[in-house]
């Protein structure tokens, strides 16, 4: 009975893990495919954010880093992370986006994303 507990647990751990890996891939294409759209449509941001107010901020700044990236996608490096930043955050963001253009880092974002076949929305940005 204990090697079936063990042989049970280990099937759920990689299973979580290979569903936590998918969803951080589909937030990373997500903010990939966001950068190129925002340098044509800025007002896409609006359908994006969870609150209204991040309009502006999340609007100006990634339409920054647009301007500021080649258009080379090898240009642009996402890191997304699972769980929200303990600096900028609260707790209820499920994911965190690095944007790195070049050598520095431009924009952080805090990601709402339930599943890889979920929307993702944007709950907070912050720039170093």
């Amino acid at each position: 009975m204990p090697i079936v507990i063990v042989i049970v647990a280990t099937a759920m751990s990689w299973w979580s893990a290979k569903t936590e890996s998918a969803v951080e891939q589909h937030v990373r294409d997500e903010v990939l495919e966001l950068i190129p759209l925002i340098r044509d449509n800025p007002e896409i941001v609006n359908r994006m954010v969870v609150d209204p107010v991040l309009s502006g901020p999340v609007g100006k700044t990634l339409s920054e880093v647009s301007l500021v990236w080649s258009g080379n996608k090898k240009d642009l490096l996402v890191t997304v992370t699972t769980g929200d930043d303990p600096n900028y955050g609260d707790g209820t963001a499920t994911h965190v986006a690095i944007v790195d253009v070049g050598e520095y880092d431009t924009v952080s974002l805090r990601i709402l994303c339930d599943g890889k076949n979920s929307p993702m929305y944007i709950a907070g940005i912050w720039t170093p």
